[in-house]
C-alpha cells in the first residue's frame, strides 16, 4: 500500500513550545519525516519522551492475572488493558464523548484490540486521562473504604451519586435543595466550614463547583455529656443535624441577562428534575470548626473565643455554617461578629435565618449589613467594607480573637485586608482559595488571624 493509504498514516496533534516561542502552538506530525525519517510521531519528541519517562517512573508495579482482570467487566467496575498496563476506567464511563458502550466492549478483556482502537481514535489528551486512572490505586482505595466501614459517603478523589429529592424556592433567586445519600447511608460526615464539590457532566467536560453545608454532628454519635441539642433551637437543630440520610444546600441562582451569561451550576440545579442524580465528592477546605472555640486550620489545632467574619455575597454560606454550629452546639460560649456585604437588600442571603439567630443568641451574635447599591428605604450602612466599618463592627486584634474572610477578591484585597493590617500586627496569615459556587461570584475563602491567636485553652 502506498504512502498515506494505510492504517499507519495518521496525522497526530502535539502541543509544542520552545524557548524562542512566546506561546505554545499546535504541531501536526506525520508518522515519519521524508528522507531520513528521523522525525514524526512514531519517534516521540524529546519533550514527550521526558514526560513519558517521568510518568513511567511513578507508575504502579503491581501485576494482575488474567483471571483477576476479567472480573472487572461491568459498568460499576470497569478495567481496561492498554499497552500492557491496567487502568480502572469506571469514572470515565459517565463523561466519555463516545458513550460508555465503546469502553464496556473492552472491559475486563486482555487483548491487543483495546490498544489498537485507542491509538486509532484518540489523541494525547485521552492518553493523559488514561494515565490518571490506575487500577492499583483504585484497588487500594476500594479496600480501604471497606475497612473504614460502609457508612462513609464522602471521598476526596471519588465521585458519588446523590439524588435530588426536593427543591424549594426561598426567594426569587435562591433555592433550597435536598439530596438523598446513596445505599441507605445516614451520615454525610462533613466538618463544619468544610465544602463538598458538586459535579455535573457536560458534553466535553465536567462542571465542578464547591458548596458549604451548615451541619451539626449526628446526635446518635454524640456523647451523653455533650448532647447536640438545645430546647430553644430544636427546629433548627433537626434540620441541620447529620444522620438523616439527606443533606440540604442553599444556593443562589445567577440567572443570565444582557450583561452576563449567569452561573452554570446554579442554573443547572434550578432546572434539574426532581429524582435526577448529580455527583459529589469531598470534603475540601483547610478550615474546620470542631465546636467550643476549637478549630483545625491546615492540620493545626487552634482555639478562639471571639470570632469575626467579613463576608460578601454568597460568601455568607461558609460563614453561616460556622455561625449555626457556634450558636446551636451544646456548651458553646464563643462570640461572633459579622460584617455582611452585598449590593442590595434582595442580595442578602439567609437574612431571616441570621435575624433569628441574632434574636435568640443573647448577645453572642451581632450582624452588620453593608450595601453598596441600597434603595432609598435602606436604614443600614451604605458603601463598601472599609476600616471604619470593620473597627466599629468586629472584635479588636487581641489574644483569642480571629477574623475569617470570604467573598469577592476585590472586597478582600482592596477593603478588608488593608484595614486589618492597619488595625493590628498580624502574626500569621493563611489564604485558601476554592472554586466559587458560580463563576460570577469569584474566588473565596480567606482566613486572617491576629497576634496571639495560636494560644490554646
Amino acid at each position: 500500500m502506498g504512502m498515506m493509504n494505510n492504517c499507519w498514516y495518521i496525522m497526530k496533534r502535539e502541543i509544542e513550545q520552545t524557548k524562542d516561542d512566546d506561546a505554545p502552538h499546535m504541531l501536526f506530525r506525520h508518522p515519519c519525516e521524508p528522507g531520513t525519517g528521523d522525525g514524526g510521531w512514531m519517534k516521540p519528541s524529546v519533550e514527550n519522551q521526558v514526560a513519558s519517562a517521568k510518568q513511567e517512573a511513578g507508575a504502579p508495579t503491581k501485576q494482575f492475572t488474567r483471571e483477576e482482570i476479567e472480573k472487572h467487566n461491568t459498568e460499576k467496575d470497569c478495567w481496561l488493558v492498554v499497552d500492557q498496563k491496567v487502568y480502572d476506567c469506571t469514572s470515565v464511563l459517565a463523561w466519555h464523548p463516545g458513550g460508555k458502550a465503546a469502553i464496556l466492549g473492552h472491559a475486563g478483556k486482555v487483548h491487543a484490540e483495546t490498544s489498537d482502537e485507542l491509538a486509532s481514535i484518540h489523541d494525547g489528551f485521552a492518553y493523559q486521562k488514561l494515565k490518571e486512572s490506575n487500577a492499583e490505586a483504585a484497588a487500594k482505595e476500594k479496600a480501604s473504604s471497606k475497612t473504614e466501614g460502609k457508612d462513609i459517603v464522602l471521598q476526596k478523589h471519588r465521585w458519588v451519586h446523590v439524588k435530588l429529592l426536593d427543591r424549594k424556592a426561598l426567594s426569587e433567586d435562591t433555592r433550597s435543595y435536598t439530596f438523598g445519600l446513596p445505599d441507605n447511608v445516614k451520615d454525610l460526615e462533613l466538618g463544619t466550614c468544610q465544602h463538598i464539590q458538586l459535579g455535573f457532566h457536560l458534553k466535553d467536560k465536567m462542571l465542578i463547583r464547591s458548596y458549604t453545608k451548615p451541619l451539626l454532628p449526628d446526635p446518635a454519635k454524640a456523647s451523653k455529656d455533650d448532647p447536640a441539642s438545645k430546647p430553644s433551637f430544636s427546629s433548627e437543630i433537626q434540620s441541620m443535624q447529620d444522620g438523616a440520610g439527606t443533606f440540604e444546600l442553599v444556593i443562589k441562582t445567577y440567572f443570565p441577562d444582557s450583561r452576563q451569561p449567569g452561573g452554570a451550576m446554579s442554573n443547572i440545579l434550578d432546572c434539574m428534575p426532581v429524582g435526577e442524580e448529580i455527583e459529589i465528592r469531598g470534603p475540601t477546605g483547610e478550615i474546620v470548626y470542631n465546636g467550643n472555640g476549637s478549630f483545625t486550620i491546615e492540620d493545626k489545632e487552634m482555639h478562639f473565643k471571639k470570632i469575626s467574619l467579613i463576608l460578601g455575597g454568597s460568601g455568607i454560606t461558609p460563614g453561616y455554617a460556622l455561625i449555626a454550629r457556634a450558636l446551636l452546639g451544646a456548651g458553646e460560649d464563643v462570640e461572633v461578629r459579622v460584617v455582611d456585604a452585598n449590593k442590595s437588600e434582595k442580595d442578602i442571603l439567609l437574612r431571616e435565618e441570621l435575624d433569628h439567630f441574632v434574636a435568640e443568641s443573647k448577645g453572642r451574635l451581632k450582624v452588620t449589613h453593608v450595601l453598596s447599591h441600597p434603595s432609598d428605604e435602606w436604614k443600614g450602612l451604605k458603601g463598601h467594607v472599609n476600616a471604619d466599618i470593620i473597627k466599629k463592627s468586629l472584635f479588636p486584634p487581641e489574644e483569642g480573637s480571629v477574623t475569617f474572610l470570604c467573598g469577592h477578591p476585590a472586597m478582600i484585597q482592596k477593603g478588608a485586608l488593608p484595614a486589618l493590617r492597619e488595625w493590628g500586627d498580624l502574626k500569621m496569615s493563611t489564604f485558601s482559595d476554592f472554586k466559587s459556587d458560580d463563576e460570577t461570584a469569584g474566588q473565596r475563602a480567606w482566613m486572617r488571624s491576629f497576634e496571639g491567636d495560636l494560644a490554646k485553652p
